[in-house]
């Protein structure tokens, strides 16, 4: 009864301590991972979360034979974590099991009960892992911090929470046959827009649409503050209400219909008509003459272009840009021996008329 009607649901009731909440992120969880085979038939999707199991059951059970430590990985580096960050805390021992911690920089002191496995600061309670001021305390007195975690975190709680697996069976080509009248699948239809895969948050959780602060929103029917036109009560629409500036679109071009009008632009009967005060000109301003061109200088002339040799002109010039082959750039070694090889071959040996010969007393050079 101390929850608002508006803001009811799930989560903001506790029906139990712990349990509720631990409820949810389960479902939570488990929503999030079959996000991939929930939209799929009934049997596909049975299939998929079947599978998977018996993946995530293998896995999880080589994972523990390959670590030696009697706490889990993930709670495992939490509590380092915790260790590494005790090193500027000094315990003062009380009496019995209790400890007073105090900061060595900002002189904040907190009290850690060993036997009640508690700290004020509430880490310890809450997670199940020994705090930093819980680890100061225990290094006093010499003693473990894997000791002091939780049960949930270690080896034997982790073998019996995957320590069965998921049998697997053939496909369903090979299943057997049932004599039965087959089940017809239920009434669907198709809702509009997309499709959501994720729930839609309420206004109370992590994720939920929010209003701006500070702006306040107008009805588009009525013009009133308070409300929109979902929940107004006027019967008639407000014309002016409609008349609000709104952000163009990325992208949005203007068009004709994005200008004013004939119909929006003033006209002749809107503007005031002019007076006979106004009408009259006074006799004293003097008149101002244009001053007179001399005649011996030459007028220059204007070439006249028309807008057909323009636009010929520009597609000459773009047709010149288009047909401009590349420049090759070729290297050095390259243009020597395109020298070489454009170079007209002369003398002997160039055709079968013009032989080489050689002289008697000459012998032919052998490569060594």
């Amino acid at each position: 009864m101390a929850v608002p009607t508006k803001s009811w649901c799930k989560h903001a009731f506790s029906f139990y301590p712990k349990c509720d909440t631990l409820m949810n992120n389960i479902s939570e969880s488990f929503n999030a991972t079959i996000l991939a085979a929930r939209d799929k038939p009934i049997l596909t999707m049975c299939e998929w979360i079947r599978k998977y199991l018996m993946n995530r059951l293998s896995t999880s059970a080589s994972k523990l034979e390959n670590w030696p430590h009697k706490v889990m990985p993930i709670p495992k580096r939490r509590l380092d974590n915790e260790v590494f960050r005790s090193g500027h805390l000094l315990p003062t021992w009380s009496i019995a099991e209790t400890f007073q911690v105090t900061h060595s920089y900002n002189t904040h002191e907190f009290i850690v009960d060993i036997a009640k496995r508690s700290c004020s600061c509430n880490f310890w309670e809450l997670v199940g892992i020994p705090c930093r001021h819980a680890v100061a305390a225990l290094s006093y007195r010499k003693q473990n911090p894997d000791e002091f975690v939780d049960a949930c975190y270690t080896r034997e709680k982790f073998a019996l929470c995957y320590g069965f697996s998921v049998s697997p069976i053939n496909g369903q080509d090979m299943w057997p046959e049932v004599e039965m009248e087959p089940p017809l699948p239920p009434a669907y239809k198709n809702g509009p827009g997309r499709p959501k895969k994720i729930r839609i948050r309420e206004s109370g959780e992590d994720g939920a649409r929010k209003r701006r602060s500070g702006v306040a929103y107008k009805c588009t029917k009525c013009d009133n503050f308070g409300h929109n036109a979902m929940t107004c009560k006027a019967t008639t629409q407000d014309p002016n209400a409609l008349k609000r500036k709104r952000k163009p679109k990325k992208g949005h071009v203007p068009t004709a219909t994005d200008m004013p009008t004939a119909n929006d632009m003033p006209t002749a009967s809107d503007m005031p008509a002019p007076t006979a005060t106004d009408m009259t000109v006074p006799t004293n301003m003097p008149v101002p003459t244009d001053p007179q061109p001399p005649t011996d200088m030459p007028v220059p002339t204007i070439m006249s272009q028309t807008g057909s040799s323009v636009a010929a002109s520009i597609t000459k010039q773009s047709r010149k840009r288009v047909e401009k082959k590349p420049i090759i750039k070729r290297r050095q070694s390259e243009r020597i021996k395109l020298s070489w090889f454009k170079r007209p071959i002369t003398g002997e040996g160039i055709s079968s008329d013009k032989p080489i010969t050689l002289p008697e007393n000459e012998d032919i050079p052998t490569s060594k």
